[in-house]
């Protein structure tokens, strides 16, 4: 399938990878794990081909079989030569193959149509002889399939009919990334690269991914910081770490396990060869001068700059940095109240959109939300609301001696792009406390030593967002909501930021796709749908199992009812027949012998019809059709018949 040997990879001045080895099987499903800045995406890339960095030196062999295909899904996408096509069109590109042969099969249908073609000609019967070899190859490789196709990848990743006729161009960056994974999966790939597959997902989006990857029948290779994504889908891990890439035969938690026993390992292995070397050391020290022991301090000389040499410290574990929210005074029971709480956006046509409505609850003091819905449900909205950055109608109270701190997705906007990381947060902390505090949460948010001093302007978005996030740990509040608080963290800084919230001993709402973010947090969870609020007590965990219980059973009564419609329409259509008398038994029975006589005919001509070389004695295929037609009709004839003397 795909093999790397000896591979090193430097950006610039940085070594990502010296010679480091693995591999990739068929049907290997791989996950790609490491902390923010060791090579993920760019080994993603370079895999892919498409690494286009002029700063980037490589060696090594990369070795692929000859059948090994590659699709890849970028974390930032360009759609310029596709802006202007619909969703439909774009999706159902995804095959090249397909797409040329469907366009060829369309041109020379129109030739053949045309009413000045010599049908005696050479060109018409090579015309006619193409044309058959195109619909062939096009039925072989699935083509008649290849809209409905299409239509199903589209469904499932969330996209509504009228969706389908929209151009790229008019949809949101994360929803031309769903297009992006559309066509990758259409492709279907021998290999496919997946890089934060999951990042612009809902929940029914998300399941129905999960869902198709579980059967898919080649390899892929994912980086996410999902662990629920990664266990469910993956059952090897790879490691970027030290500049190679670790090999563990299992999915994220067997991983982390695994990573956790071999940190021991090396940790007490570096030890012991630290004891080792100030022992040699020692021994040099005293008896170089020696005459007699010069030999053995020369001996002891060499297997301690062997020791140095390869002495290795074990990469630092960030899941042993913790940070706790600084105290605030205790809220009243109630925090909030909401009572017909409405919101809505105007249209252009004039109307108006309602997003919220006739939404009534209360949260109490220690409660743990999580507010989940499909994209565009009103998520956002009901934050902004809580927070006070938007209008609404009905009634919104905050509860006694409230402190609200609120992180929203464009929180990065707000930095100060003149300051550095260690300014922008030294600003924010309330007091000489936080102040002291701040490079702990920054080096919790991979900012260390002079990285620290970069200017906000030159961050890119994900370092942003971080340093965002690490300035609400800096504020005391006692209600907390956090919009997409996980959006470019990995593992390790996410689980920092569980076991700060665990701690935190405010009010929480959380908007969040990170299942495990979510089910380590919250015990109620908030679900908008179609403008209204329904609550549920419980885990996330149990939220989701209750939804999926829910999924079936509106799918069983869906079909249920699809079923009693159909049986309606026929009773309606079809009057109730009365038993047939004696005296047209004989009548029938010689009827229904005569169809089934027809109906093997017709079959007989359908396969001669299908063969390849069936237009090519023109005379005799047009004799072939006539008799075909004929038999059609003759047929429906006697259905009506046999339908009237049943009756």
């Amino acid at each position: 399938m795909f093999e790397a040997r000896n591979l090193s990879l430097t950006v610039g001045i940085k070594e990502l990878l010296v010679e480091t080895s693995f591999r990739i099987g068929d049907k290997d499903k791989v996950g790609l794990v490491g902390l923010n800045g060791t090579g993920k995406s760019t080994l993603m890339r370079l895999i892919a081909g498409t690494q286009s960095e002029q700063t980037l030196s490589v060696s090594g062999q990369m070795l692929k079989s000859s059948d090994t295909t590659i699709g890849y899904l970028p974390q930032e996408i360009s759609f310029e030569d596709d802006l202007e096509k619909t969703a439909l069109q774009y999706a159902i590109r995804a095959n090249e193959r397909l797409y040329d042969l469907s366009l060829a099969i369309d041109t020379m249908q129109h030739e053949l149509a045309l009413p000045d073609q010599d049908h005696e000609g050479d060109e018409y019967h090579d015309l006619i002889h193409r044309f058959t070899d195109a619909t062939h190859e096009f039925e072989r490789l699935g083509g008649y399939k290849m809209q409905s196709d299409a239509e199903k990848v589209l469904s499932g990743l969330g996209f509504s009919e009228a969706d389908f006729h929209k151009k790229v161009k008019d949809f949101s960056g994360g929803w031309q990334m769903r297009l992006l994974i559309t066509r990758l999966l259409l492709q279907n790939p021998t290999l496919l690269l997946l890089d934060e597959p999951t990042n612009h997902l809902d929940i029914d989006s998300l399941r129905w991914l999960e869902n198709y990857l579980l059967g898919y029948e080649h390899s892929f290779l994912i980086v996410s910081h999902d662990r629920f994504f990664l266990d469910k889908l993956t059952s090897k891990t790879f490691e970027i770490t030290l500049r190679r890439v670790d090999e563990y035969k299992g999915n994220y938690s067997f991983y982390e396990k695994a990573k956790a026993e071999r940190y021991e390992q090396l940790a007490a292995k570096y030890e012991n060869d630290q004891k080792k070397i100030a022992h040699l050391n020692s021994f040099v020290e005293r008896f170089r001068a020696k005459a007699t022991k010069a030999r053995q301090a020369q001996s002891r000389l060499r297997q301690m700059q062997k020791l140095q040499a390869e002495l290795e410290a074990p990469e630092e574990d960030l899941s042993q940095i913790s940070f706790r929210f600084p105290k605030a005074m205790p809220s009243g029971k109630t925090v909030l109240t909401m009572k017909n709480l409405r919101k809505s956006y105007p249209l252009p046509d004039g109307g108006k959109k309602e997003v919220l409505r006739g939404i009534d609850t209360e949260v109490q003091r220690g409660e743990r939300i999580a507010i989940v819905g499909s994209n565009g449900a009103g998520k956002t909205t009901f934050c902004k609301i809580l927070a006070g950055e938007t209008d609404y109608d009905g009634e919104m109270t905050l509860g006694h001696n409230v402190s609200l701190s609120y992180f929203s997705q464009h929180q990065t906007e707000r930095l100060n792009p003149d300051r550095t990381i260690l300014e922008e947060m030294n600003e924010s902390a309330p007091d000489s406390a936080a102040r002291m505090k701040v490079r702990d949460i920054l080096g919790c948010f991979l900012f260390s030593g002079e990285a620290v001093e970069k200017k906000i302007r030159v961050l890119s978005g994900g370092e942003k967002s971080r340093v965002a996030l690490a300035k609400i740990l800096l504020l005391s509040s006692n209600l907390l909501v956090l919009d997409e608080p996980t959006n470019h963290l990995d593992i390790r800084s996410k689980e920092m930021l569980i076991e700060a919230l665990e701690n935190y001993d405010g009010t929480l709402l959380i908007v969040s796709h990170d299942r495990y973010f979510l089910d380590s947090l919250v015990d109620k969870v908030y679900e908008i749908k179609n403008g209204g609020l329904r609550e549920y007590l419980g885990s996330y965990a149990e939220f989701m199992e209750k939804w999926e219980k829910s999924l079936e059973e509106e799918k069983l009564l869906q079909q249920q009812r699809a079923a009693e419609q159909k049986k309606k329409v026929v009773q309606k259509s079809e009057p109730a027949k009365k038993p047939a008398p004696k005296t047209n038994q004989k009548e029938i029975s010689k009827l229904e012998r005569k169809i089934e006589e027809l109906e093997t005919k017709k079959s007989d001509y359908e396969t001669q019809m299908a063969e390849p070389d069936f237009y090519a004695d023109e005379k005799k295929s047009q004799k072939t059709l006539g008799e075909y037609e004929r038999v059609t009709a003759e047929l429906e004839k006697l259905y009506e018949s046999w339908d009237a003397a049943a009756s």
